[in-house]
């Protein structure tokens, strides 16, 4: 496999990769708050049924956002895309997010993604980036097993974050 910067060529192989994934668990936020603090805490529970995910494209397409990303790494297997990685970076905070990340079904769980990740860290490291972050839905279990996986800390949430209100997750992955 192969680990290189996207080509005008690679658009539509990226536009094609289906983003889709089930889950049979999710994670549970539990807020409350007593005289002593507010407390949050998020647990895995286990769903009653198995859930089919279609994960929204953006509004104005995936393809321009894409194009505007500082960074974007495509993964590719017999000269085929088979997975992406889009990093946007703020030198001033010597912070970067991972704004997308994908890989074809037929690919996951053998290491493409996390060699992705090797990649975007890589060029964090040269762009004197001292954080990554990765945002994670609650129900996006495949996503939160591979930041817990690759050492990335819970760092905070926000509701309402994605469309149809579901809470976001951050993690932060130190580079320095």
């Amino acid at each position: 496999m192969l680990i290189r910067a996207v080509r005008d060529g690679d658009w539509e192989s990226c536009l094609s990769i289906d983003l889709a994934y089930e889950t049979d668990i999710a994670w549970q936020m539990e807020e409350s708050q007593d005289a002593g603090g507010w407390h949050v805490s998020f647990r895995e529970i286990r769903l009653p049924r198995t859930l089919h995910i279609q994960p929204p494209v953006p509004e104005d397409g995936a393809l321009k956002g894409w194009q505007n990303r500082d960074s974007f790494w495509v993964a590719v297997e017999q000269r085929g895309v088979v997975g992406y990685l889009g990093l946007d970076v703020d030198p001033a905070r010597h912070h970067a997010q991972i704004v997308d990340l994908a890989v074809a079904p037929q690919f996951r769980r053998q290491g493409v993604a996390s060699a992705l990740l090797d990649r975007a860290v890589e060029g964090c490291l040269r762009q004197r980036v001292q954080q990554v972050v990765l945002v994670c839905p609650l129900r996006a279990y495949p996503a939160l097993n591979f930041a817990l996986k690759h050492r990335f800390a819970f760092c905070g949430f926000q509701d309402a974050y994605w469309p149809g209100q579901e809470v976001a997750l951050f993690f932060r992955l130190r580079v320095r």
